[in-house]
């Protein structure tokens, strides 16, 4: 019996949301580089529909009854890149400008802390991967 350790959901939806917490850095970057570009207005990614998008297609199993249904095994979901939007609602400044470098280092702290624990979580799944192959190869 063959098992694939790399090609799991888990590990795919964990790299995806990485991807997209790494995108959220670069978003936040380019705010904090512009805080003093006249009409620059902030941007962000949003989470809530990233994990929506990351978990939904895997949420309710098909049922095939005929042959010529498509199984859960024969879908790929890839989600597509993620999409930048502007910030509504935020005071805008004389310059038009509206970005706030107290709200952008918070959310960079945010963003920083999921990706933080996404690699630990990351960590462990890897232990348990290599704790598996070390027991199997013993014998155990």
């Amino acid at each position: 019996m063959k098992i694939d350790f790399l090609d799991d959901q888990t590990l795919s939806a964990m790299g995806q949301y990485m991807n997209r917490l790494s995108k959220r850095q670069q978003v936040i970057a380019s705010n904090v580089a512009n805080i003093d570009t006249p009409g620059y207005k902030t941007k962000d990614i949003s989470f809530h529909a990233t994990m929506e998008e990351l978990l939904s297609d895997n949420s309710i199993p098909l049922k095939t009854s005929r042959p010529e249904h498509i199984g859960m095994d024969e879908l790929v979901f890839t989600p597509g890149e993620p999409e930048v939007f502007e910030v509504q609602g935020l005071p805008v400044r004389s310059d038009s400008n509206n970005v706030d470098v107290d709200k952008e280092m918070l959310k960079l702290g945010e963003t920083s802390f999921g990706y933080s624990i996404m690699t630990q979580l990351l960590r462990s799944k890897f232990r348990t991967i290599s704790s598996s192959i070390h027991e199997g190869s013993t014998g155990s």
